[in-house]
């Protein structure tokens, strides 16, 4: 900031230094000057105006040098605003006071012009690269905040209503611990009648395990959708975990690696093929059996062998069934003590729900861990997917 650019405020109770100091500052160039007589006339003037920095007498009137610098650091605006401070060599005791509160820096009378030449231009330097600073931050957070919309954006936010020939209620929410994370949900129909899902969990967050995630998102489709066996049939769940991982391992130089439960129900909705990637266990809810863990062979996560073959498991799909998915946000959420939300309060709210539709359980879920937290900042992104086969269809 040269000086022609910069504005300043000059607050001194007497008119003699006031027209000494505003002489100075022109001859070094700084044309944009303006006084006030008092503390109080000041913060008037710095409501109304922006100051690139403030030249502030100690002792005053109505309101003294404390009181002002007080003001302005308790205003959210005027925090960082630099204030030098102007005071006469008996007032040492009282600059560092000043300091204490907040002042940038002093100047003695009666003023020295290399020394106001010098103490303005670090004072100066140093709000060019604060601000500097604030409007990179302001940059990223409007970038991230953009970038968590897009992220948002690729996950599907319509739920399809179930129908008599298709019987499946299904219902899913994600966010982010930060702008943008790593988690994933998605479904979507196939040819042929069948409907996968898939809930997965980067192992970082923030922007490249959001990158991450959506290669991960769109492997799984383009799988899904395209490639069929050498005799032309479609892929089981786990031959389209086997073939995303190849992908996601080759050339994987961060050594990223991503959790992944994929399912794909049939045609007729009596079945779900599914396969397991590392992830954690989901839970099927009954009327009969109630809450338990689907516990099935389980590979190891994706991106981390190129030749890893991951193994499909059926189940029988009956009605009123529904599959919780979730990601480990959900049972490590950390409340203020420390403590973890755990798989046994997921149990036991899990079977407080057992016959809500998709919606309500996950919706449930969600309010439960927001109890449990009690205002604490999520320690993770937290992603839940609620899949209910209804009466009716395929029977």
């Amino acid at each position: 900031m040269t000086a022609p650019q910069a504005r300043l405020l000059v607050v001194d109770d007497n008119e003699d230094n006031r027209y000494t100091l505003t002489m100075m500052l022109s001859l070094e160039g700084y044309d944009d000057v303006a006084v006030a007589n008092d503390g109080a006339q000041a913060l008037e003037m710095l409501k109304d105006a922006e100051f690139d920095l403030v030249l502030l007498d100690v002792m005053m009137p109505r309101l003294n040098g404390y009181e002002v610098l007080q003001h302005l650091k308790e205003q959210g605006r005027l925090r960082d605003l630099p204030v030098l401070m102007i005071s006469a060599v008996t007032e040492l005791d009282s600059v560092v006071r000043c300091i204490e509160l907040g002042a940038d820096d002093y100047l003695s009378k009666p003023f020295n012009p290399v020394l106001l030449k010098a103490r303005l231009a670090a004072c100066l330097e140093k709000k060019r690269l604060r601000d500097a600073v604030l409007a990179h931050a302001a940059r990223m957070e409007s970038e991230l905040a953009a970038a968590r919309d897009m992220q948002l954006a690729m996950v599907p936010r319509s739920f399809p209503p179930p129908a008599a020939d298709w019987p499946i209620d299904i219902h899913a929410f994600m966010e982010p611990a930060r702008e943008v994370g790593g988690d994933l949900y998605d479904f979507f129909r196939l040819d042929g009648g069948r409907f996968v899902f898939l809930l997965g969990d980067v192992c970082d967050k923030g922007a490249p395990a959001a990158l991450f995630m959506a290669r991960t998102k769109n492997l799984v489709r383009l799988i899904s959708e395209l490639a069929r066996a050498n005799d032309g049939s479609m892929l089981s769940a786990g031959e389209i975990i086997t073939r995303v991982n190849r992908e996601l391992s080759s050339d994987n130089t961060t050594l990223t690696f991503v959790t992944l439960f994929l399912g794909i129900v049939d045609a007729e909705c009596r079945g779900i093929d599914f396969c397991n990637a590392g992830h954690n266990d989901p839970y099927l809810l009954s009327v009969q059996g109630g809450v338990r863990p689907l516990i099935a062979a389980k590979g190891q996560p994706l991106g981390i062998r190129l030749d890893t073959r991951y193994p499909s498991t059926r189940i029988d799909l009956n009605e009123g069934d529904a599959l919780f998915l979730f990601s480990d946000g959900i049972t490590e959420a950390l409340d203020a003590q420390q403590q973890l939300f755990s798989e046994a309060r997921l149990e036991q709210r899990l079977a407080e729900l057992t016959n809500a539709n998709a919606q309500n359980l996950v919706e449930g879920v969600g309010s439960a861990v927001s109890e449990f937290l009690h205002g604490a900042p999520p320690s993770d992104d937290v992603t839940m997917l609620a899949l209910r086969r209804l009466p009716g269809g395929g029977s």
